[in-house]
């Protein structure tokens, strides 16, 4: 990961961190607040995904 700083890399971090929590407590809760909560903790994971990967295209 030569190209992210450390700062980058906290950041990732963080929002790895708070994205899986957010599927987590999605799934304690029935109806469309999880399913709400559980889509932006996914979305949060798609993201990180995406800006690791754009440095290989």
């Amino acid at each position: 990961m030569g190209r992210f700083t450390r700062e980058k890399l906290i950041g990732m971090l963080v929002i790895f961190i708070i994205s899986i929590i957010m599927v987590f407590v999605g799934q304690r809760y029935t109806g469309y607040i999880g399913l709400a909560t559980e889509t932006v903790g996914v979305i949060g994971l798609i993201f990180l995904l995406y800006y690791y990967n754009k440095q290989y295209k």
